[in-house]
């Protein structure tokens, strides 16, 4: 390629990216990659577009791309600081801790600035290797920020426990679950491991001092922390109260014979378990004050020191499944190796995922197993009917319905299934007598009260109990404008089409893109002769979201009312 081509190339990949690396660069310098002293003109071809395209990559969360740009940019240029940065956090987003802790001994060979966020990776790795004093030392260095405050006390606490250092490490903790009292996920995790903490040194009356504390609180106590109360009264108490403190407590959506079976194997001794909750801690601390994504690195560290922590698995998980990285999502929870109580969700998820991408089948297959299982057959079957339901097969939908057991508890939502699949089928008779039940069982629910008033409206039956009902859902929500869409075709079945044009007006500000709102509008304009601007509607609704029946519906208006061009 000539010298000429090559400028040309240069420029011209700048020029594309140009707008989205602007818009990033001050997001990214906070990951470490600043702008002092960075000059385009020293960047060579081969890599320029790499690293452009790797911030472009990460701007839209597709961090399988960013991680290739970012080392390909990295292995034309190896001694740049911006590239090796770069690198590290595309790394540190996939998870690679090593691949991370190898970023970081290149930038120490020539830099001494090192960004604090560097430090993580090298206290996780001294705490894989049983040099947790090493880490402590290094813990010293982080910040003032909540998550940082909290990694270096639960370090140094754990430290000295691990030392027999009990007087200093009851003392800290002490301390530190003081001025923890206002915030209450943290004050009960702190609980919670003083509980872990008087149980190893096998201080029995401290042990049920704190356990009564937690079991007043219980209501108040965050349900991630319930194995962890129930190993230590396994192991420190009475193993028959351990169970029936999981039989009472333990979440429904959780297996609890599973939870059960695997107290006598837990070692709630563990370091590398317990310091991997720590750092998942940490992630919903930096979660609640700075967001999902900023907590991320935090749940792959505690991974990281214990693979078995499913926790932290789902949360990674969700996060990749929620930027459209799926096939990310997937293999984290494909590298799953044990199983645990909350293994339920864990197939939950990988079916949404799979559904999610199309494989409908292969996520009706994953569910159809766990309708084995008698305590969730109920819950399967909502999921799988649900599934169907979303691909608009209503019959297959309403015969799994059919096979839920209601001899044991059922779930008062799949009442609202039922409804739903009976007015899809246009099975009117069924459906309207679904409704009492429906609003038997969610008696003060907007969203429950809408979907029964409108569909009362829209049959032009029980008219003034429909109106109510959707009245209702406004008053509880006057912003949705679903409701407002409801209340304005309520008043148009009424013939009231003043009052239905001004709700359904207000509803398309609210939902301008809904193609069924709007035709509601275009029907109101219509039958009081504002012809002009129905037909306006109308040919604004073809454009917007809705199924094919209602698109050729609207169309068909527009050929019979007015001269209307097929396009």
């Amino acid at each position: 390629m000539s010298k000429i081509y090559k400028l040309f190339f240069i420029v011209f990949v700048f020029l594309i990216n140009y707008n989205s690396f602007s818009q990033n660069f001050n997001e990214y310098e906070k990951h470490g990659i600043k702008s002092d002293g960075f000059e385009y003109e020293n960047y060579e071809p081969l890599y320029i577009g790499n690293f452009l395209s790797s911030i472009l990559a990460s701007k839209n969360k597709d961090y399988r791309s960013f991680l290739s740009f970012s080392e390909k940019a990295l292995k034309s240029k190896s001694n740049s600081i911006e590239l090796l940065e770069n690198a590290f956090w595309a790394n540190i987003y996939l998870g690679d801790i090593n691949r991370a802790l190898e970023i970081i001994s290149d930038i120490e060979l020539i830099s001494d600035e090192h960004n604090q966020d560097f430090l993580y990776p090298t206290i996780i790795e001294l705490i894989r290797r049983n040099e947790l004093s090493s880490a402590v030392e290094i813990s010293y260095l982080l910040g003032l920020e909540e998550h940082n405050v909290f990694i270096k006390n639960m370090l140094q606490i754990w430290d000295h426990v691990f030392k027999s250092q009990r007087a200093s490490a009851i003392s800290k903790l002490k301390n530190y679950t003081t001025s923890s009292k206002k915030n209450s996920d943290l004050y009960f995790y702190l609980k919670v491991q003083s509980l872990i903490i008087y149980a190893y040194f096998d201080e029995y009356s401290s042990v049920i001092e704190e356990l009564e504390e937690l079991q007043q609180n219980i209501n108040n106590v965050p349900s991630r922390f319930y194995i962890s109360i129930a190993n230590v009264i396994y192991n420190k108490i009475d193993e028959e109260k351990a169970k029936s403190f999981l039989k009472v407590s333990l979440p429904k959506n959780l297996d609890l014979k599973i939870a059960t079976e695997r107290l006598p194997e837990n070692d709630i001794f563990d370091p590398l378990r317990l310091l991997s909750d720590v750092f998942y801690e940490s992630g919903y601390i930096i979660a609640r004050s700075d967001g999902f994504l900023k907590s991320i690195p935090q749940f792959w560290f505690s991974l990281y020191l214990n693979e078995s922590n499913q926790s932290s698995r789902l949360i990674l998980s969700s996060f990749f499944s929620e930027v459209n990285q799926d096939d990310i999502a997937l293999d984290i929870l494909k590298n799953n190796k044990s199983k645990s109580s909350n293994w339920i969700i864990s197939e939950f998820e990988k079916s949404y995922i799979l559904e999610k991408t199309g494989n409908t089948d292969l996520a009706i297959s994953v569910i159809e197993k766990i309708s084995n299982y008698k305590n969730f057959r109920n819950k399967a079957l909502i999921r799988i009917s649900n599934i169907y339901r979303r691909n608009n097969d209503y019959k297959k939908s309403m015969e799994v319905l059919d096979k839920i057991d209601f001899s044991r508890t059922v779930s008062p939502e799949v009442f609202y299934y039922r409804s739903l699949n009976l007015v899809l089928l246009k099975d009117w008779k069924n459906a309207i007598e679904s409704f009492d039940t429906l609003l038997e069982k969610y008696p003060n629910n907007p969203e429950i009260s809408n979907f029964v008033g409108y569909t009362l409206v829209d049959r032009n039956i029980r008219l003034n109990e429909g109106i109510d009902l959707i009245k209702f859902a406004v008053s509880k929500e006057p912003q949705n404008g679903f409701f407002l869409d409801s209340l304005g075709w309520a008043f148009y079945k009424l013939n009231d089409f003043k009052k239905a044009i001004i709700y359904l007006e207000r509803a398309i500000e609210l939902e301008p893109q809904e193609m069924e709102i709007t035709d509601h509008l275009g029907d109101a304009y219509f039958k009081v002769d504002r012809k002009k601007e129905a037909k306006l509607v109308w040919e604004r609704a073809l454009s917007l979201n809705g199924n094919k029946d209602l698109l050729n519906k609207i169309k068909k208006k527009l050929e019979t009312n007015f001269i209307y061009s097929k396009k």
